[in-house]
Order: structure tokens, then sequence, then C-alpha cells
């Protein structure tokens, strides 16, 4: 049954078309002979190599391909295309397109202060919405500057690390903190700018982050396995020890969201044909100032290919699109997983990891695997 579902969502994204084959696996290809080669190779790669997790290649018209591989759901089974995952930072995507949809309604400008939603932030004079959207206000990052934002006070920390700050506690301890540059004076990665958005537009609309997100975004497309600020929806189970990520509310905007590569294709297809912002709006979002955009990063070597990633405790989630610019052409590379990359290992001591250097001072250590650089690969090859 679940199979048959899958079929039916692929033949939808397939704008109706039913040359969709399922090979075995949980794996399903398009049958269009020009894309033979490419899926020929990926399923090789896939069904040889420890690639875990949800893949979906489309253009704007077809299918590619969809498959699930090697993790399990919450029922034990392997997952597929239509798994939940936490996608941390892809969620800023969908921040930012928000404000270009409030900027469209006339309801907001990317030169407004931060001061205009904040006038207790004495220390952000001069910071503008469109700092926040480009990371340039120069505020300390929540996430991965921990320690600073919350004056190395362990109890906070473990506050944040168990969803249990407010609001009210986090603006306290931001309107406090020095910059760590003026703003726009140059693009450092933060995810406090994406915290600010969210609070932003629930300052403006009147309603929650949660609710703008749906009733503008998830609901107009159709994206059913989608949410923001939710607890318990992910039916990907975690490979790691760091378990589902506890910190929904106050990582609003920034690292919320939860969903499927069948609803991320979604929003992309309706971002890139205008129905989700203005032509103006969308030129606003790929607006790159140091390689980001609006919730999208840019390839500095390649300036038609765009992306972003996300991780949490124990995910991680990629979009690319190739071609962004030509319809004809374009095409977008979504991949979820429950085994997150990043995970630390214990350091060693100075004496046992100088003998190892001494030991391999003459040969290269073996890479890890890369199943994210490897699909990526395959595209670039057949794709690009």
């Amino acid at each position: 049954m679940q199979n048959k579902n899958i079929l039916k969502e692929l033949i939808c994204l397939n704008g109706g078309e039913s040359n969709i084959a399922y090979a075995e696996s949980n794996m399903w290809f398009s049958e269009n002979p020009k894309y033979a080669a490419f899926v020929a190779e990926l399923k090789e790669n896939i069904r040889n190599n420890d690639v875990r997790g949800s893949i979906l290649i489309a253009t704007d018209r077809e299918v590619i391909w969809a498959s699930g591989s090697r993790s399990v759901d919450v029922n034990g089974d392997t997952v597929t295309p239509l798994s939940t995952y936490e996608i941390g930072s892809l969620t800023k995507m969908y921040t930012a397109a928000i404000i270009f949809k409030l900027i469209d309604e006339g309801k907001l400008k990317l030169t407004n202060r931060v001061s205009t939603y904040f006038p207790e932030y004495y220390k952000a004079e001069g910071m503008t919405v469109f700092d926040l959207l480009h990371m340039r206000s120069g505020m300390v990052d929540f996430v991965n500057d921990c320690k600073t934002f919350f004056n190395n006070d362990e109890a906070l920390m473990n506050a944040f690390d168990n969803g249990e700050i407010t609001d009210e506690v986090f603006l306290e301890h931001l309107f406090t903190l020095d910059l760590t540059f003026a703003p726009n004076s140059k693009m450092q990665y933060c995810n406090t700018n994406y915290v600010l958005l969210a609070m932003i537009i629930e300052r403006i609309t009147g309603r929650s982050y949660k609710k703008n997100v749906r009733e503008r975004i998830f609901e107009p497309l159709g994206m059913n396995c989608s949410s923001a600020t939710t607890c318990g929806d992910v039916t990907s189970v975690p490979e790691g020890e760091g378990g589902y990520m506890k910190e929904y509310q106050i990582a609003r905007g920034a690292g919320d969201i939860h969903s499927n590569v069948l609803d991320l294709v979604k929003f992309n297809r309706a971002l890139f044909h205008e129905e989700i912002v203005s032509p103006e709006g969308k030129a606003g979002m790929l607006d790159f100032v140091d390689n980001y955009g609006c919730g999208w990063g840019m390839f500095p070597q390649n300036a038609d290919m765009m992306f972003h990633d996300g991780d949490t405790n124990s995910y991680s989630a990629v979009d690319v699109v190739f071609h962004a610019s030509d319809a004809e052409k374009r095409c977008y590379f979504l991949m979820m997983s429950c085994c997150n990359g990043n995970d630390e290992h214990e350091e060693e001591n100075d004496e046992t990891a100088e003998a190892e250097n001494d030991e391999t001072e003459d040969n290269d250590k073996e890479a890890k695997f890369d199943q994210y650089q490897l699909v990526f690969d395959l595209c670039q090859k057949f794709l690009q």
C-alpha cells in the first residue's frame, strides 16, 4: 500500500505522467531514455555504497529519481521518499520566503531597521532586515557559540538544549551582547538572524511563525507532510546519540521545520516559478552578497548553482539547484538523512596523535565516505 501511495505522489509530481518505474528496495526512476545512464549509475552506487536516507532528483516537470535506503522509520521499515526528517537550516528558505511575501504585501521593507521591531535593542543601531537575511548583522550565533551567547551559564545552556529557553530570556541575553562586527561590513553565518526574522514575522502579522508557514506556504502548496515548531511528527529514526531536537520554539525560523523530499521539491518548484513570491521577491531572495542570499547559498565557482544544507543533533539535509536561471534545464537534488555526518569524535591525547602522525606521514588516510558528495557528483556528471 505504501509503495502505491508513493507512486501516486511521484506521478503527481511528474505532471500526471506515469512513466516512473519501480526498481527494487524503495527505488523509483524515470523511464525517459535521456536519464538512462544517470539512473543506471546512481542505482548501482546506492546498491553498493552505504547511502542512507531519502533522495529525490527532479526537474520542474519530471521526477528523475526517488529512493529511500538503509535507515529505518518509526515502524521499523526502510525509509522512503515519504519519510519525514528534521531539515535544520533548510528552514531558512521558508523564513526568507515569508519575509518577501510581506514585502510584496507592502508590510515590510529590506531597509527597515531591526530597532523598529525591537526598540530596546540599542546595540542594533543601523542593523536592517537586509542584514539579517544576508547574515550580515554581526550578532552572536546562539547555536554555534552558545557559551558566549548565554555568558557561559551552564544552567541556561542546558535549558537551551532541553528546549526550555523563552523568548524573553533569549532576547534579554541578545540585547546585552556586543556585536562581533559592524552591520553590513561582512558576512558571517549566524542562526540568530533568522530567529529574529521569525519574531519580526510574528510581530508584523500578529500570528505565530507556525501559523504563518502553514497558511502561507504548506497549505497552498499541498505540503501535507511538513510542519513548523512541532514535536513528535518525524517518521525517520535518528541513528546517532543526539536524538531528536528539543529546542523547536526558540529555533523557529532558523532550524525548526520537519519535511520530506517530496514536499521540499514542491517548495522549490513554486519558488522558482514565482508562485510563492513575486518575480521581484524571488530576485531579492536570490540577491547574493558574499555568496549568500536569503536562505540560499551560491557556489562561488558557478553562479547558476545554489544550495543550502541543514544539520540538527542527528539529522542532515541538502537542497541543491542546478541551472537555477534556466527553466528548461533546472534540476533539483534533495537528500535527507538521519545519520548526521558531523558527529564529533573523542579527541586523542597528544602522545597518541603524534605516534599516529609519524606512522601515516607518507600515507594518505582513507577519506570518510560522503554520501551527499557521491550523489552530487553524479548529478554534476549527468545533469549539469
